[in-house]
């Protein structure tokens, strides 16, 4: 992201592009910001664009609590103190205590030294006011849609203005997704069920968090879909013979070509593995059992699956 270089959509609609895509709404009083990026470093760029334009910063919209969305805004909220923040109330919790990142991703435990890196641990910012899951709301004069799009985080919201859906992680970029062999999510079953009300709204165009910009986004989402059902397919094949869920990582890693080399990799790895299993207990797709202090995991006999459609739900 260079400084300045956002893109307008529409006359009050548009983007900052980058490693993740933050959002710019134009409102009556001044910018209004869909996430704020990784860091310090981002912040400093969009306050560069936003000076440009001669916009104060007069709001915040957070689509969900990891730190690659919210790590921008301890540094804008020192630019622009009046600046009121807006998140998902569970998304809250995290944004407002950053820690709750890494102790989640650590199973609870107290994070070693290696998890407390900008990726997984962002500076705090305040929450002013907490968000709908799924309602229209007004900032500094603009209409907004929430959409609850729950599965890549557990309160995740997309936001709609002017038309136009911010889907925040509910899914990758076509390039972006080749290199994401296990995407992250906490709940695949309701990951693909976001991604199935996405593909059944007709917006003018949708921006992801990690993307280009489309007016057609299908291809993007089916192929989001297809990854997450390869993978339920794999982990049942692996899971034909009963094992415990250190093997299945490690094993599953293997056929998709994975290499855990550090800490930060391995809890991420960790956590979207279990969110697979997850969706495919909800499925009854596979079930557990524990024997001699083991957490023992299988395909089950009785499966039945979601459609394409994630119409369960």
């Amino acid at each position: 992201m260079s400084a300045n270089a956002f893109q307008m959509i529409t006359e009050r609609v548009g983007y900052f592009p980058g490693h993740v895509n933050v959002g710019l709404v134009i409102g009556s009083t001044g910018a209004i910001l869909i996430d704020s990026g990784l860091d310090t470093q981002t912040a400093k760029k969009l306050k560069k664009g936003l000076d440009a334009i001669a916009q104060p910063l007069c709001a915040i919209i957070q689509t969900h609590a990891h730190a690659d969305h919210f790590g921008g805004n301890a540094y804008l909220l020192g630019c622009w103190p009046q600046a009121m923040v807006y998140a998902p109330p569970l998304e809250e919790a995290i944004i407002r205590n950053p820690i709750l990142e890494p102790i989640y991703l650590n199973m609870g435990a107290e994070p070693p030294s290696d998890l407390r890196n900008k990726f997984l641990l962002a500076n705090a910012s305040r929450v002013d006011h907490l968000l709908p899951l799924e309602d229209d709301i007004e900032i500094d004069g603009v209409p907004f849609s929430i959409l609850s799009l729950p599965g890549h985080s557990w309160q995740q919201v997309g936001v709609v203005c002017d038309d136009i859906c911010f889907a925040a992680d509910s899914y990758l970029g076509e390039d972006i997704l080749d290199k994401h062999k296990l995407p992250f999510l906490v709940d695949a079953h309701e990951t693909i069920n976001s991604l199935s009300k996405l593909l059944a709204s007709s917006y003018k165009g949708y921006i992801p968090g990690h993307g280009p910009y489309t007016t057609s986004p299908q291809g993007a989402m089916n192929k989001n879909i297809d990854l997450h059902q390869h993978i339920y397919e794999q982990i049942e094949d692996l899971l034909q013979e009963e094992s415990t869920l250190e093997e299945t990582l490690a094993r599953l890693c293997e056929r998709l070509h994975i290499s855990i080399e550090n800490a930060s990799s391995y809890v991420l790895f960790r956590t979207a593995f279990m969110g697979y299993l997850i969706g495919l207990h909800k499925q009854e797709r596979v079930a557990y059992r524990f024997e001699q202090n083991r957490w023992l995991w299988r395909k089950s006999e009785f499966a039945v699956q979601d459609g394409a459609d994630g119409a369960e739900r």
